[in-house]
């Protein structure tokens, strides 16, 4: 065979060869991918312990289901707040050798020492203490350590993996990790709580042996990941309010995630699955089984990360959403069938899962179009809205609970519930969360424009990028995008000028 030939025979090898080298440029290696989803995990444990709170206050404590609702309302709208400033204090705190970022990883110490606390009432106080107790353990909590910890990802994430590709490959695959360890976590845990009973000292117990090995793997990810500057804006320039300001009246996309967060908020906020078991399926423990359910999940998750490769993010949640919703509507028919009480959990879990591990994504999407339109990317101070959002729709799912418990005539310090207390319980298990569920799904549909649009406003933004590196405005630096936008548009309005300038002198 000639030469030619042989050439000839190789060439249409060499596309699909680059095509293969270019697909696996956009994955995360497993061996980055464990230690990253160590995050992940602490944070289910952590949303797992607060999904106890509730009960632990009306049932061990026998306190009234209304006021914990308002707490709950207040302690919600002052974790917006919280989280707010949490986005502006990590986009606005300086560089430092571990980076801008990767510090607020250590937030998740003090965060599991108010956790605990939390759980661990003392006995023998009053009524009114035992309510400053839980108040000020739960602002500590949600609305300080949670919010700071939360706000920091979307940064540390883009300082770590470099393309877009990678964050979603990273949240896909991290998250088998994370429901496997909540799944383990999940039966374990419902097991704990049924031998604690309505014992205050037993849920303290229970309270501090998840906080202590669950915030040592969360800080597994803070040693091993390193922020790199050339995957994420630097500017010298400190984030101020007018940025914030300015990037919420340009950005309608931003506004379109944050609704899409208050429903998923609300829809996940409520909680009351717990008192479902205790007092409908009649043992909490017997929630262990739901739990080994989301075994089911996992096939799914394995194909997660080819479906994120396939299809758009918004498109996921929404599919999920709306057959999450359907779920929870066979909770409205299941009453004490454990059967179908397990497949109603497992199909309603669809709900949560996507959009909690897929959220990041659309957050760092937001950042890119910000950067496109000529602003700050402000990463931080979107991941910061986006938990507003989510405290927000949490706040309405807490004044929900506590409301729908009280109309309906919940005694927490009785060992059975009168009819109308158990359909307030089934109601607030089955339609009203699957209402949210279905307007999340609505949402997302719209939110897909912008990810029909973010490939290319991704090169978009890259060339720009490139352009102004290669101009050397800020030598040694990467310009911010507004930097980068204003650079690209001089100089074409410099080409512009040359080019009339020439057409002239050839008049």
């Amino acid at each position: 065979m000639s030469n030619t030939q042989t050439q000839t025979a190789a060439e249409p090898t060499e596309p699909a060869a680059a095509a293969r080298a270019a697909k696996k440029a956009d994955r995360v290696p497993m061996r980055r991918v464990i230690p990253w989803a160590s995050h992940g995990l602490s944070t289910a444990a952590m949303t797992l312990l607060i999904g106890y709170f509730t009960i632990y206050a009306t049932d061990t404590l026998g306190l009234n289901p209304a006021t914990v609702g308002i707490l709950l309302v207040v302690s919600k709208v002052i974790d917006a707040a919280g989280a707010l400033f949490s986005g502006y204090i990590v986009d606005w705190a300086p560089e430092t050798r571990f980076g801008k970022a990767r510090p607020f990883e250590l937030v998740l110490i003090p965060a599991w020492g108010a956790a605990a606390l939390m759980f661990s009432v003392p006995g023998g106080i009053g009524e009114f203490a035992q309510y400053v107790w839980l108040f000020v353990s739960y602002i500590l909590l949600t609305a300080i350590f949670l919010p700071l910890y939360g706000a920091n990802q979307p940064l540390y994430t883009a300082r770590v993996f470099p393309k877009r590709a990678h964050y979603a490959d990273v949240n896909a695959k991290g998250g088998i990790f994370a429901v496997i360890f909540a799944i383990v976590l999940g039966v374990v845990m419902p097991q704990a709580i049924a031998l604690a009973g309505k014992d205050p000292g037993a849920w303290s117990l229970v309270a501090i042996c998840v906080a202590l090995p669950a915030a040592g793997i969360g800080l597994i990810r803070f040693f091993m990941f390193r922020e790199s500057p050339d995957a994420a804006e630097i500017s010298a320039e400190r984030v101020k309010f007018a940025d914030i300001f300015h990037v919420l009246r340009t950005n309608p996309y931003m506004w379109a995630l944050s609704a899409m967060s208050v429903s998923a908020g609300a829809s996940s906020g409520v909680s009351a699955g717990v008192y479902y078991f205790r007092y409908i399926v009649g043992d909490i423990g017997l929630q262990s089984i739901a739990s080994i359910g989301y075994v089911a999940l996992l096939p799914v998750l394995l194909i997660f990360p080819m479906l994120v490769r396939k299809m758009s993010v918004s498109h996921l949640i929404a599919i999920s959403s709306l057959l999450g919703a359907t779920g929870m509507m066979i909770m409205f028919f299941a009453g004490s069938n454990l059967a179908l009480v397990v497949l109603a959990v497992i199909i309603g879990g669809f709900a949560f899962l996507p959009f909690s591990l897929l959220a990041p994504i659309l957050i760092i999407d937001n950042a890119t179009y910000n950067e496109y339109i000529g602003n700050r990317r402000l990463e931080s101070v979107g991941g910061a809205f986006f938990s507003f959002a989510n405290t927000l729709g949490a706040a309405l799912a807490a004044g929900m609970l506590g409301l729908v418990l009280t109309i309906s005539g919940y005694d927490g310090t009785a060992d059975t519930q009168t009819a109308s207390a158990t359909q307030g319980i089934i109601a607030l298990n089955s339609y009203i969360p699957a209402v949210f569920a279905v307007i999340t799904a609505v949402i997302a549909l719209f939110y897909n424009k912008l990810e029909h649009k973010i490939k290319k406003i991704s090169a978009e933004v890259m060339v720009r990028r490139q352009m102004a590196l290669d101009l050397e405005i800020v030598p040694g630096s990467t310009p911010s995008g507004t930097e980068a936008l204003h650079i690209v548009r001089s100089e074409s309005s410099r080409g512009i000028r040359f080019r009339k300038n020439n057409k002239k002198d050839d008049h």
